[in-house]
């Protein structure tokens, strides 16, 4: 069986007012640092955005309400320099807090940043030369209620025995 925060994990972009308590953010980057690196090197660093000015700023570079709207912005950024596979690693770490995130009843989306709005993001968030962002996880409690994913949508055609 599927765990449950698999089941309940939705993309969220409408969330409510309500603070994210910062114990709730520190389990969600806890669970992305726990993700596996290629090597195992561990490189993926966690920008946690609050600021309403910061999040403005990134807003006016990806120009999608919800990135001012929700409480935290959370942004895994690797050194390229470093790690052999820094997009993978940061895919991986995003896809665990997505997990971590809905275990605890929040909500999130992979918000996509393509390479002209890595550098203009990079230079709002401070990043250091070589570190590169490929996404930007804004977290919050959902707005709506969102329903459950059901067997209904698993399909056993998109399983290839042995070759496609």
């Amino acid at each position: 069986m599927i765990i449950e925060p698999i089941i309940w994990r939705r993309a969220v972009r409408e969330y409510s007012k309500e603070p994210v308590l910062e114990e709730s953010v520190v389990d969600v980057v806890k669970a992305g640092q726990f993700a596996p690196t290629a090597h195992n090197l561990r490189l993926v660093e966690f920008i946690v955005v609050r600021e309403q000015a910061v999040k403005n700023g990134l807003f006016g570079i990806l120009e999608q309400e919800f990135i001012k709207k929700a409480p935290v912005i959370i942004v895994p950024v690797c050194d390229a320099k470093k790690a052999p596979l820094c997009r993978a690693d940061i895919a991986v770490a995003t896809a665990f807090m997505m997990i971590q995130a809905a275990a605890l009843g929040l909500g999130t989306v992979w918000k996509d940043v393509n390479e002209d709005q890595s550098k203009k993001a990079a230079k709002i968030l401070g990043l250091p030369k070589n570190h590169i962002l490929i996404n930007m996880m804004p977290l919050g409690y959902p707005l709506n209620d969102l329903p459950d994913h059901t067997d209904a949508e698993f399909d056993p055609k998109k399983i290839h025995l042995e070759n496609f």
